[in-house]
Parts: structure tokens; sequence; C-alpha cells
């Protein structure tokens, strides 16, 4: 019965997408945006990118946050495109802050995490936050 169970979590384990994709309707642009999964290491880089120092430690800029989030999870649309950098520049950053709304950002951003492993995303919001 254990090796059963331990050929199916191999099984598994092998069988899955690497970074699982979704698409997320926009209704503002009547479209719908590709995203995809992001490991550990990216979303704690991003965390760090996000982040300024404070006298005792660092705070999260969070709009900074959800950007990147964005910008390293988006496949569709590429915010790196050069007619969106000409109009909304001079970063992929700066075009999301740009071009979408707070909600917006903060929709994409919870889908990315949740797509991501993060389950219950306000918690691990603030988990990922901290």
């Amino acid at each position: 019965m254990t090796m059963h169970n331990e050929n199916d979590v191999l099984r598994s384990l092998l069988d899955t997408d690497l970074k699982p994709e979704k698409n997320i309707f926009m209704k503002r642009f009547g479209v719908s945006f590709t995203i995809q999964a992001l490991d550990g290491k990216t979303i704690n880089r991003i965390r760090e990118q996000a982040s300024f120092p404070i006298k005792g430690g660092k705070e999260l800029d969070e709009e900074k946050f959800g950007a990147l989030i964005i910008e390293k999870a988006c496949l569709i649309p590429q915010w790196s495109s050069s007619e969106l950098i000409e109009k909304f520049g001079p970063t992929p950053a700066d075009v999301i802050q740009k071009r979408l709304l707070a909600g917006e950002i903060s929709k994409l951003s919870n889908e990315i995490l949740s797509l991501s492993g993060f389950s219950d995303e306000e918690e691990e919001i603030e988990e990922i936050k901290n």
C-alpha cells in the first residue's frame, strides 16, 4: 500500500506542469491576460526588490511589489513591448502602474500568488510582505 502511494506521488510530481498558466479576464479591456505561476525564489527576489529601508528594518512598497509580480508572471500581454514602454515607460513596472487601476493590479497579483500555491491569498500576501 505504501509503495503504491509513493509511486502515485512520484508520478504526480513528474507529470504536473512546472508552471501552471491561467487566463484572467480583464473586464475594462475586454480581453484576457495570461499569467503563470512563480516559484518561491522569484517571489522572494521581487519582495526584496520592492522593499526599502526604514529605521529598524525594511518596508514593502505594495504597489511596486504588485507591478513586479505582474511583470514577471504575465505572459500576455508582454509589458516590455516597445509600444507600451514608449508610451507609458520607462520600465515595464511603470507601464503596469500607469496602465492598470489599483484594483486590477490587486486582482492580477492575487491570482498570480494563488496560482503559485498561496491558497489563502490575504494571509499569504501578508506573510510574503513580512
